[in-house]
């Protein structure tokens, strides 16, 4: 086993012991999405894919996609609440983005934050047309449209989070979701939000305080993290 192999197992055994790969446990699954499936790059991989795509390579981009289109369509899904078509939507923006402006990625091995940064600058900017727009709808719960049926208390603490970030102000609820659901690292959270350390660190600590004290209005929800 070379050098790189170790190092590589090792950090696999690293994360097992903490929760992921932030050292932060993720927030009880709410639901069964199991589109957070990814092809496992390392970042070799992602610093070869990034010459190939500012090199005008379509095999490129669909390897983009192929390799994180699951990881995007994730954190869409968290920061938009199921909101089913504009997701889809929004994920062709994400994308379409990242090919005109990957040039721009001054760290390629840090593609996949950044591709991150994208879906919540997207994400963002859907919100605030939405509400210029019209007021905003509650989205569907995911019993309506699932595969298979979840049971009742499943569907019920799903509603109840997602009811409970629609009254988050924007940047508070991407950060929250962001470190808590997603679990990803401060440092992410930061990269992701375009801000800095101290900026992250203040919309995750007023978005934890602000969930706790909100959390016993929504009993669901409650219930469904104490099981946890």
């Amino acid at each position: 086993m070379n050098a790189f192999s170790t190092r590589r197992s090792s950090q696999t055994h690293e994360r097992s012991q903490h929760g992921g790969r932030s050292g932060v446990k993720p927030w009880p699954s709410l639901d069964r999405d199991p589109s957070g499936l990814s092809l496992p790059p390392d970042d070799e991989d992602d610093a070869q894919l990034v010459i190939a795509l500012i090199g005008g390579d379509l095999r490129a981009r669909c390897t983009l996609f192929e390799r994180y289109g699951a990881h995007v369509q994730r954190v869409l899904t968290r920061l938009l609440g199921r909101r089913e078509i504009e997701r889809v939507d929004i994920l062709h923006d994400v994308f379409i983005r990242a090919f005109e402006q990957i040039g721009d990625l001054r760290q390629p091995r840090s593609l996949k934050p950044w591709l991150t940064g994208i879906a919540v600058l997207t994400t963002q900017e859907w919100f605030r047309s939405r509400r210029r727009s019209r007021p905003p709808e509650s989205p569907k719960p995911p019993d309506e449209r699932a595969a298979t049926p979840l049971e009742p208390e499943v569907v019920e603490g799903v509603r109840a989070f997602y009811s409970m970030m629609d009254r988050f102000g924007e940047d508070e609820r991407t950060a929250f979701i962001l470190r808590f659901v997603e679990g990803m690292k401060l440092h992410e959270v930061a990269e992701a939000c375009d801000v800095s350390l101290s900026t992250a660190r203040r919309r995750i600590e007023r978005a934890e305080q602000r969930f706790r004290e909100m959390l016993p209005e929504f009993p669901a929800l409650l219930d469904r993290l104490i099981e946890k």
